[in-house]
């Protein structure tokens, strides 16, 4: 009787482990389902338009590592002039004297230490860097840890690091980029500034773009879904702001880069979920081509960067979702050409968080003291 017993507690044990599992891994597998439909059912990004870039500087932030770094070794094959701003100063000299070897009939990168921890690290930079700027791109980023964690100068991380730091950057950057023929500023932002929220009062009270962001964990993708897509949204926002505001030819771009493996998804996760990750997400989405290699990764940031159509698409925002990114039998300014969210889309979302951003910064003039042009 008590073997009897015993197996079935067994059973029933296995029958809710059973059930826990399906409970776990069938989202994934419809989620994966669609994911391949949308891979199968959609071109691919195609290769961008090589552009001769010759005596155009670009600044970009976050070059050390994934996304960032693939794009500037585009840039530098592509003759660019560079200007990293690092906050790991070993690093970035390391990859400077690498792009050197590999392309030497290219400018030698400028590296100088800026962390976007601190926002008087940022102004040091802008005060050491006098040079040109004719495209700044905005692609640092951390994920956060989901928790209420705060930068030196109090902020919450993903809000300083991701956004308020950049559009300090921005600002100090901006009398340079207008004075380009044609200035850009790219903002790399992420299909995940769709679940994004934003507070005003939050914003200007408690330091956070949305105070309840800690409830947003996401399974096996930890904040992406709270502070994270926040910032995310933070940018797009901003950049149409700034297109109301901006003077000449200077354009502001937004855009969703690509589903890559980059040093940005790192946290912990539970046995089921590790297993779940590594052995079923990874491996189906690379054998899909929904996570992008490390040739395609950056493909639509290097083309909102250089593609000179784009000089006339201020405001918009481009995504990796919306391929090819050229011949796509329209013009070319229109190539994966995407919507927002409707949040990111709202003008007095847009002109709220402009103004808290330049109240928090306590900044009045250059950019905080122009009002918007309702024309552009």
């Amino acid at each position: 009787m008590a073997g009897t017993s015993a197996s079935k507690k067994n059973a029933a044990s296995m029958a809710k482990i059973k059930a826990l599992g399906a409970c776990v891994v069938v989202p994934y597998l419809v989620a994966a389902l669609g994911i391949a439909w949308n891979s199968f059912a959609t071109p691919g990004l195609g290769e961008p338009m090589e552009v001769d870039l010759t005596g155009k500087t670009f600044v970009v932030t976050g070059a050390t590592s994934g996304l960032g770094l693939w794009h500037v070794e585009v840039l530098a094959r592509w003759n660019a002039s560079l200007v990293l701003p690092v906050r790991n100063l070993s690093k970035g000299e390391a990859l400077a004297a690498r792009l050197l070897k590999e392309f030497p009939d290219s400018p030698p990168a400028v590296v100088k230490h800026m962390d976007l921890g601190s926002l008087d690290s940022v102004r040091n930079f802008t005060a050491e860097y006098t040079g040109p700027v004719d495209v700044l791109v905005l692609n640092a980023g951390i994920l956060g840890s989901g928790e209420l964690v705060r930068t030196e100068d109090g902020f919450e991380e993903c809000l300083q690091v991701n956004y308020l730091s950049q559009f300090l950057l921005t600002h100090r950057l901006l009398d340079r980029i207008e004075q380009s023929p044609a200035g850009r500023i790219v903002h790399v932002s992420a299909k995940a500034h769709e679940w994004g929220n934003f507070s005003v009062a939050d914003l200007r009270s408690r330091k956070v773009l949305e105070m309840e962001f800690t409830t947003r964990k996401l399974s096996m993708m930890g904040n992406l879904g709270g502070s994270y897509a926040d910032s995310k949204l933070a940018q797009v926002l901003i950049s149409g702001a700034l297109t109301r505001r901006l003077k000449g030819n200077a354009v502001s771009i937004s855009l969703h880069p690509a589903i890559a493996q980059t040093g940005l998804m790192t946290f912990e996760l539970g046995p089921m979920e590790q297993f779940l990750h590594d052995e079923i997400m990874q491996r189906a989405s690379r054998w899909m081509g929904f996570m992008q290699s490390k040739e395609d990764a950056p493909k639509t940031q290097i083309h909102v960067s250089t593609h000179p159509a784009l000089q006339v698409s201020g405001g918009r925002y481009y995504s990796a979702l919306e391929p090819p990114l050229v011949d796509c039998g329209k013009k070319d300014e229109d190539c994966a050409w995407s919507v927002t969210s409707p949040q990111a889309a709202d003008r007095f979302m847009q002109e709220d968080l402009f103004e808290a951003s330049c109240w928090l910064l306590d900044l009045e003039d250059g950019l905080c003291g122009r009002g918007p042009d309702e024309l552009r």
